[in-house]
């Protein structure tokens, strides 16, 4: 099966916030070209044309409202909109149903988009970041349109391989900070918990054992995930 995400126009949602929050592009008098995340509302300024490099598996991403592409500055690490020729080239790994890793494939480094806490004004900016961890890194691309704009032109960089896929019984980096006892039960509590779906205890129960009988690997216990839950909601998640 292909686990390339196909091209089009997609709604970008952060997946670790309780208040819907997606991928939006900013430029007003206060801020110019810049892109972080904002609450919902399907505006323009929150849509994004999903393109390929022609003959490629890298992507570049364009908002549909301002036209421009995501970036980073010349600091290396904050997101930015620019023209077509500066637009960053972005490996979109995926994880599971349409949840994808933002990754840049010019830094030689494991570079990943993540999300940041919301400031005061409600905004919130995003950086991408060497990551030891993948958590906070993981964004829900809503298909809205089949609309790509403009097709790219090819890039010199282009000719990487095709990007490995990420299976399902990886274990994560170790970091010895984490509330997880392993992978599996990161994964499973972004499955269980993600903002709007949550699952009543009976229907994790039957997909657990649903993914037994298909034969996933390390698959929690309902009884040692959900001691994984009391530890993340005493500590404040």
């Amino acid at each position: 099966m292909d686990m390339s995400l196909a091209p089009g126009t997609y709604i970008i949602h952060d997946t670790d916030s309780d208040t819907d929050r997606v991928l939006q592009y900013y430029k007003n008098s206060l801020y110019s070209d810049i892109i972080g995340t904002w609450i919902n509302n399907q505006g323009v300024a929150q849509k994004w044309h999903v393109k390929c490099y022609p003959g490629s598996s890298t992507y570049a991403i364009q908002n549909v409202g301002f036209k421009r592409y995501i970036a980073v500055d010349q600091g290396g690490k904050c997101v930015c909109g620019v023209e077509e020729e500066a637009a960053a080239i972005l490996d979109l790994e995926r994880s599971f149903q349409d949840f994808y890793l933002i990754k840049l494939t010019s830094k030689g480094t494991e570079c990943y988009l993540e999300h940041s806490s919301a400031n005061d004004d409600g905004y919130s900016l995003v950086k991408f970041a060497e990551k030891t961890s993948l958590q906070g890194c993981y964004w829900r691309f809503e298909r809205v349109g089949d609309d790509t704009g403009d097709t790219l032109k090819p890039k010199a960089e282009d000719s990487t391989p095709a990007p490995e896929v990420r299976q399902s019984n990886n274990t994560l980096p170790s970091n010895p900070g984490s509330l997880y006892s392993d992978d599996a039960h990161f994964y499973t509590d972004m499955l269980f918990n993600m903002p709007r779906t949550p699952f009543a205890r009976t229907q994790r129960i039957a997909v657990l054992d649903w993914a037994r009988k298909l034969g996933a690997a390390n698959v929690p216990t309902i009884e040692s995930f959900e001691e994984c839950e009391r530890r993340l909601e005493a500590a404040g998640k």
